[in-house]
């Protein structure tokens, strides 16, 4: 066995993961609610005809009072959803990448299916239960344990019933509720290929978040107020400020006058999808700067790819374009979530399930500097490239629930970026692929720091890709991996870094302080136990631990 293997890491129950200090000071404090919100939690309808979960149940309570946030379901599509009713939704092996399994859902060895919940709360704390309504494929009853991931925001789960986790949330927080957690792991030890295993397979997630602040106004003049069913031309679109989706369903999949069905947008508007508003289309803008410029898209309501047509290719059918995001939940993507400068704050990402459902990707232009956060307090499930950012990007608080698909992060050719907050949660593939990709060829890795990083998937393919690629200058330089956290019991391989062959590009340098991996620090003297050092790389020199 690997030696990074027998390291066990020492805690993966649920508790808050141990020499987390620096995290308590860097972690997005919640938004502060309205002046004047009342200290409570606001749901809303379901939507008619929407998928709603049949695997679990969720009830949150607080001061006496509770209340059933609305729990969605959605599921892996490499079978049932080959062709849709137009017979246009075709299911290609180019989408497929192996991201998803050609069998049933339930026999394949990555998350085949997850629920999902969110709602809105003031003030202090609230009790969340969270009920299995009826037995899972891979997940055993009675349940045993359970955890609420990410394990630094130090939230305890508890069974209760052999059915039923309650647990108390501190404050509004993205997260995934795992049954059988500990049972995972235990399998796991237990298997040389590893695979998605128990609540893994088939998980809850939920988000709570701060009540919304400056929402427009409804009545005021130049505001669009769409009901469910109702048609509305691109010529009204145009006309509206705000655009403002009532609760209930709205299919504009097949919106007309784009060519990729894109609803457009121009400079200084904003659509509202308001809580209980499920959203099938996607957005579109064609102004790429200035950031204040780009049209916004906010509420609480649901956009949703499930009905827009696979076929696209990446960067041309992506389900919103040059568009701001605050605050919605995207759930079945059929493409690329975003390749942009604009945006995206306090939004989660589901039902990701085939090749090319990439997260967020933000590469601005060298040079091209900005103060706020480009993306910010985001959770995002994805079957290909996660997070990608390169330029001056800037990137925190992201939580990455991965297939097994490509990479949770890949920061290419970053000049200036700054990379922090980041939890992989779970990361489903065993061999092959890297977590951290800082491969990027000519330009290299110039002034970007990546810190306050939490790698807690229950298995790793390897840990980081530092390739040497550039070959008119060193590949990194004024690069710093500040505070890493690695809590996984199960790595495949050693990182690689620097050059395949003699005679091959110059390193340069790279440091990392504080770098922790199943409880021990890494040092010059023991980097070797975790880094294959290639060629024209020295513990101390091109590779530095701090």
């Amino acid at each position: 066995m690997h030696p990074i293997s027998r390291l066990a890491p020492r805690c993966l129950s649920g508790s808050a993961l141990p020499g987390l200090a620096w995290f308590a000071l860097t972690a997005a404090a919640p938004t502060p609610a309205s002046a004047g919100a009342a200290e409570s939690v606001i749901v809303w309808p379901v939507p008619a005809g929407v998928p709603v979960s049949p695997d679990y149940e969720v009830t949150v309570s607080r001061g006496g009072g509770s209340w059933r946030p609305a729990t969605f379901w959605s599921f892996s599509r490499a079978v049932d959803k080959t062709v849709d009713p137009e017979g246009r939704y075709i299911k290609l092996s180019f989408l497929a990448l192996h991201s998803t399994e050609y069998k049933e859902p339930e026999k394949n060895r990555d998350t085949y299916a997850h629920s999902w919940a969110q709602f809105d709360v003031a003030g202090g704390p609230v009790e969340v239960t969270v009920k299995i309504r009826r037995p899972l494929p891979g997940v055993t009853l009675p349940l045993r344990s359970a955890a609420v991931l990410p394990s630094a925001y130090g939230i305890q789960a508890w069974v209760e019933g052999g059915d039923t986790i309650r647990f108390t949330l501190p404050r509004p927080a993205k997260i995934a509720v795992v049954p059988n957690h500990r049972e995972a792991l235990a399998q796991l030890a237990k298997t040389e290929e590893k695979q998605a295993l128990e609540g893994y397979r088939n998980p809850l997630f939920l988000f709570a978040r701060a009540p919304e602040r400056d929402v427009p106004a409804k009545a005021a003049g130049g505001t669009l107020v769409i009901r469910p069913g109702q048609a509305v031309t691109p010529a009204e679109f145009g006309r509206a400020k705000v655009i403002w989706f009532e609760p209930g369903v709205h299919d504009f999949s097949r919106f007309p006058g784009d060519e990729q069905y894109y609803m457009m947008l121009r400079t200084g508007q904003t659509v509202y999808l308001e809580g209980g508003a499920w959203v099938y289309g996607n957005f579109r803008s064609a102004v790429r700067r200035p950031i204040g410029d780009i049209p916004l898209v906010r509420g609480r309501g649901v956009l949703s790819g499930d009905k827009q047509p696979w076929d696209g290719v990446p960067y041309v059918r992506t389900v919103v374009s040059h568009v701001q995001l605050d605050g919605i939940t995207i759930t079945d993507p059929h493409n690329h979530i975003q390749h942009s400068i604009a945006p995206v704050r306090d939004t989660a990402v589901v039902g990701a399930w085939h090749g090319n459902t990439d997260g967020l990707t933000v590469e601005p232009r060298p040079g091209e500097t900005f103060a706020g956060w480009h993306i910010d307090d985001c959770f995002v499930m994805a079957a290909d490239t996660n997070l990608k950012v390169g330029g001056p990007a800037r990137a925190r608080n992201y939580v990455a629930w991965q297939l097994n698909n490509a990479e949770p992060v890949w920061i290419r050719n970053p000049h200036g970026a700054v990379v922090e907050g980041v939890h992989v949660i779970a990361y489903h593939n065993w061999k092959g692929r890297q977590t951290f990709n800082l491969h990027g060829g000519r330009d290299g890795v110039r002034n970007t720091i990546i810190r306050n990083i939490v790698i807690e998937a229950p298995f790793v393919p390897l840990l980081f890709l530092l390739p040497a690629e550039d070959p008119g200058a060193p590949q990194f330089e004024n690069v710093v991996f500040e505070n890493i956290l690695v809590n996984t019991p199960h790595i495949a391989a050693k990182s690689p870094i620097g050059a395949p062959q003699a005679g091959g590009p110059a390193t340069g340098r790279l440091v990392f302080r504080n770098l922790i991996i199943n409880g021990v620090r890494v040092t010059n003297a023991n980097c070797r136990d975790y880094f294959e050092l290639q060629y024209g790389v020295t513990p101390g020199k091109e590779l530095v631990f701090e």
